[in-house]
């Protein structure tokens, strides 16, 4: 094979050759370690050889260790080989450098790993350090443990091909890229003595959610917090093709770094095509100075900081790490370069179970790592001395034990939420309210409790806690060194990454967006509740943790001054979606019950809620008692609002949210006035959940209890926040007597842009003069000969005359009849 070809198939990486002047000032000068001798290089190369056998081992054998050349059988390959090679030598390289560091330097070191498929990296090297075999006794570190834990990968009941909530010391979900930074920074918020290493593929890299979470650290306080030290793992290739990273050359790399505002050090392995012993090992000695040149730098600007002689824009270390990809594994495959090319991405011998020559390179490949000097298959404790040399003494501090990352919950100090409620008929913003709230928890809990805000805080009528702290960014004079507990970033999918980090190492956060943009994170929140599932019911060591917590507020009926893109409720779809026992959907009717859900929500564990929150002024139905009651029940009959106590009611009327549940009161007023023999039973739902099927979410209603709230038979009409077809998803099996034709639901229907605020409602034909034609047409379908028929057509044309006529008034002056702002209600 020619040179040219060997470079258009990725056997060598361009490098720029030289740096001009001004570039290679932006280089940091990276010290001689003392340390660093050929024992340190000779504990870290066995432990990597170790870790990299059986990290192929777990890809393709169901056992080991043994002597490949002789041992090894086709028979013993996996039929179904899964996994990803490419991206494993290198994670074991920053696995042993990191254990170096808590070994030597007392670092407290937590890894995050971004190149999630890359779990046998991750797992090999757990298992030698012995937390696997901590948390999963059957995983021994004697010739049968190690032979189920070689199996278990990638096989049904065992481990998956990605790091995930059975993962000792990771809690980043390996599935979906580019997280795995953002989560790093929010794990060390708080959390003054952790460092994490967040391993960045360079294929990761890629993602538009990385490339705005490489400004996190402009929102680290060294005073109060941890650091990251973010390693750019830049091994060329991705599944098919050379990734950007790959791509660039150092002085283009450099420059970027040092324009985010980090001192950028580069660990290049160099020409594989030159490949030598002398080049392994120059690697080792490069990537030890750096790693203790990093620990010395974070240790320097931690120390500035907490001696109330902060550093003004700390430029925090980062090494980027260039390794080819699939180092150590086969060079070539059927005359193809597999080493540091996208073959070596994921299985580089895909046929070795049926192949001879490919079986004949696997035993080749394996023997190259000389097992039997790594492991005695004849001992109780399999794993040799000297491949655990590099470990700390202290198991507790190892990667996979650290508590902070699975048993580090800190409840917060929550005062009775009753202190901040208001009086019934009050007109209160749920939000300015909430917020009040919010500043107690602040003052109460300083140190464990961030508001993570994509949107303005003030925008959404939450600024009352700026009385008690400020925003935390650390490159803004103003905020900077002040202890804030408001990040505020035009980065959903950065602000999510912290407030997962945050709350998975034992915090509470909150994140409070605008309604049609916190969407844009479902994906993540899905990945999230896949890793709480998992730790809730697959594992029993993983203690619980605080709930993700999210407020929806500038909700879609108050967006028509910004328009139809601003209105989009989905996130309640997708929540619907994950799995049930871990969602919890809450739409508070008012300001009582907004701080009454946040309370709990607050206090909750190991779920995702959200709670559906107006930011506008809005009438307390509730006396705090009340909405206390009602928070607790998730529903009930409103009888104060219902005719005749709601009792032996001819139609039930149901509000899903705030706005809606005003409408719904205006129309049972309304049929008051214009049919007063009829009988209105009002209800109202603040937990979305309890219309679920029995037995599918803990605060589903029984059947028995359902009926005794909507009746077996009465119509029934439901105002609903967001998409009717949410509410109807929950409602299929729901319903005795006649079944769903008795329910008629409404929400929002994609009507409405720049309007006015009740056009939103009538547009969307849940303003109040919709919902009292629906009841009477529902009284109609369930009973003809009903009373109300004599006049049910005149009053249906009047409602309907009465939607054009504000239709009109709309179009003319702009606005809505006064009479149609909030109102406040007289029971009964």
């Amino acid at each position: 094979m020619s040179k040219e070809q060997g470079q258009a198939e990725g056997i060598t990486e361009p490098r720029a050759s030289s740096l001009p002047d001004a570039v290679l000032e932006l280089l940091p000068k990276i010290p001689k370690d003392e340390a660093v001798d050929e024992q340190l290089v000779k504990d870290l190369v066995t432990y990597q050889r170790a870790s990299n056998y059986l990290a192929a081992a777990m890809i393709f054998l169901t056992e080991g260790p043994m002597d490949p050349k002789k041992d090894l059988k086709q028979e013993m390959i996996k039929k179904r080989l899964l996994g990803h090679w490419g991206t494993c030598p290198g994670l074991s390289l920053i696995q042993a450098h990191a254990n170096r560091l808590i070994r030597d330097f007392d670092a407290q070191i937590m890894t995050i790993t971004g190149p999630g498929h890359g779990a046998p990296g991750v797992l090999s090297g757990l298992w030698l350090e012995g937390s696997v075999t901590r948390f999963y006794s059957d995983y021994g570190t004697d010739k049968k443990g190690l032979d189920r834990f070689i199996k278990a990968f990638s096989w049904p009941g065992g481990f998956p091909s990605h790091v995930n909530a059975e993962t000792p010391g990771q809690i980043h979900e390996g599935g979906e890229l580019g997280y795995a930074l953002a989560v790093a920074y929010g794990s060390i918020m708080d959390n003054p003595d952790l460092i994490t290493v967040a391993i960045i593929g360079d294929g990761e890299s890629e993602t538009g959610p990385t490339a705005a979470a490489w400004h996190s650290h402009k929102f680290i306080d060294a005073a109060e917090s941890g650091a990251v030290l973010p390693i750019l793992h830049a091994n060329g290739f991705k599944i098919s093709e050379r990734t950007l990273m790959g791509t660039a050359d150092n002085k283009e790399i450099v420059t970027l770094f040092t324009g985010y505002g980090y001192q950028c050090a580069i660990v290049d392995y160099g020409d594989l095509a030159h490949a030598s012993d002398e080049q392994d090992h120059a690697i080792q000695i490069n990537l030890a100075n750096t790693m203790k040149w990093a620990l010395d730098e974070i240790r320097k600007i931690q120390a500035a900081a907490r001696s109330g002689k902060p550093i003004t824009k700390p430029r925090w270390p980062m090494i980027v790490l260039r390794t080819p990809k699939g180092w150590t594994g086969p060079r070539f495959v059927g005359g193809l370069p597999v080493q540091n090319s996208f073959r070596a991405h994921q299985v580089p011998l895909p046929d070795a179970r049926k192949d001879s020559d490919q079986f004949e390179q696997l035993k080749d490949w394996l023997a190259s790592y000389k097992p039997l000097e790594l492991f005695d298959p004849e001992a109780s404790d399999i794993i040799r001395p000297e491949v655990t040399a590099i470990l700390p003494k202290d198991t507790m501090k190892r990667l996979g034990q650290l508590k902070v990352s699975y048993d580090n919950h800190q409840p917060l100090d929550c005062a009775d939420w009753l202190q901040f409620a208001s009086k019934k008929n009050d007109q209160a913003s749920p939000m300015k309210a909430v917020g009040k709230y919010l500043t107690d928890i602040i003052e109460r809990n300083p140190k464990t409790f961030r508001i993570f805000s994509p949107d303005e805080l003030r925008s959404n009528k939450l600024d009352q806690v700026f009385t008690k702290t400020t925003r935390n960014m650390q490159w803004d004079p103003e905020t900077a060194n002040k202890g804030g507990r408001v990040i505020e970033m035009l980065s959903e999918h950065t602000l999510q990454g912290f407030l997962q980090g945050y709350t998975l190492t034992g915090r509470t956060g909150l994140f409070p967006s605008y309604e049609a943009f916190l969407g844009i994170v479902d994906t993540m929140i899905a990945q999230y509740a896949k890793f709480v599932k998992v730790a809730v019911e697959d594992t029993t060591w993983r203690k619980p943790m605080s709930s993700l917590n999210y407020i929806e507020t500038s909700t879609l009926w108050r967006q028509e001054h910004n328009g139809y893109s601003h209105q989009n409720p989905g996130l309640i779809d997708s929540l619907l979606n994950l799995p049930h026992n871990c969602v919890r959907i809450y739409l508070p009717p008012d300001a009582n019950t907004a701080v009454s859900c946040m309370a709990h929500c607050l206090r909750s564990k190991n779920y995702v809620n959200l709670i559906v929150g107006s930011k506008s002024p809005g009438t307390n139905w509730l006396t705090p008692e009340e909405a206390n009651k009602h928070c607790i029940a998730g529903i009930s009959v409103w009888k104060q609002y219902s005719t005749f106590d709601g009792e032996n009611p001819d139609v039930v009327l149901c509000g899903i949210g705030v706005e809606v549940t005003q409408e719904v009161l205006q129309a049972c007023q309304i049929l008051k006035r214009d049919a007063p023999n009829l009988r209105v039973r009002v209800v109202n739902v603040v937990d979305l959940l309890v219309l679920d099927t029995p037995g599918t979410h803990p605060h589903a209603l029984s059947e028995s209890t359902f009926d005794s709230i909507f009746t077996r038979d009465k119509p029934v009409i439901i105002a609903g926040h967001g998409y009717p077809s949410s509410i109807k998803s929950l409602l299929f099996e729901r319903g005795s007597g006649i079944g769903h034709s008795r329910f008629t639901v409404g929400g929002y229907i994609e009507q409405g842009t720049t309007t006015t605020p009740f056009s939103m409602l009538r547009m969307n034909k849940v303003g109040r003069f919709d919902i009292v034609q629906d009841a009477l047409r529902g009284i109609l379908a369930n009973n003809p000969q009903h009373p109300v028929a004599v006049d049910a057509h005149v009053l249906i044309s009047q409602y309907q005359h009465k939607n054009r006529e504000l239709e009109k008034y709309a179009l003319e002056h702009g606005e809505d009849p006064e009479e149609f702002a909030v109102t406040v209600l007289h029971e009964g």
